[in-house]
């Protein structure tokens, strides 16, 4: 039996290539409502053009480093679909080098999109998230944040908290 997706309302970050583009093409592949969000509109627009044949797509070029951007993303979403039933957070952004190579804006980049951003989004969530029967939020991790990696340090820190992160909040939503 395949899962009934139909019409529930799917918001994927970093939606425009990789991890998230997957996730679209495979909830679109059963009829969900997809707010897909990138950093740039060709990307978005890219995919959107290859989904929309198969379902309903609404696109937001925007960071999810701004707070205000993130708490948007929610209002606009239930304004578009009327629920928000799953919030995929897989944006991320990865600077290779070791710490005091990497230059320190890239550093904190990292913790913005990797980590903030997450958080923020997920706060942003919950209250659209409570509304709808068989609400999730899912975290796209990595394995550097098991086992942090060499020329990675913030990247794995990033994700080793996204990981924490996960865990203490589904202890809170259980």
């Amino acid at each position: 039996m395949s899962p009934n997706f139909k019409d529930k309302t799917v918001i994927i970050t970093g939606a425009s290539a990789g991890v998230g583009a997957a996730c679209a093409r495979a909830f679109a592949a059963h009829s969900a409502n997809l707010v897909l969000v990138a950093r740039g509109q060709a990307g978005l627009d890219k995919i959107a053009s290859e989904l929309s044949p198969i379902c309903d797509v609404y696109t937001r070029a925007m960071d999810v480093a701004d707070t205000a951007q993130c708490i948007a993303l929610m209002e606009e979403a239930e304004k578009q679909y009327g629920t928000v039933g799953i919030l995929i957070n897989n944006a991320g952004m990865h600077s290779r080098g070791d710490v005091e190579k990497v230059p320190v804006d890239d550093l904190a980049a990292m913790v913005d999109i990797n980590l903030r951003g997450p958080i923020v989004l997920s706060r942003a969530a919950i209250p659209y998230l409570r509304k709808s029967n068989g609400a999730a939020i899912v975290m796209v991790g990595s394995l550097a944040g098991r086992a942090p990696l060499q020329g990675a340090a913030t990247y794995s820190a990033t994700k080793a908290g996204l990981r924490a992160f996960t865990y203490a909040i589904a202890d809170e939503l259980k």
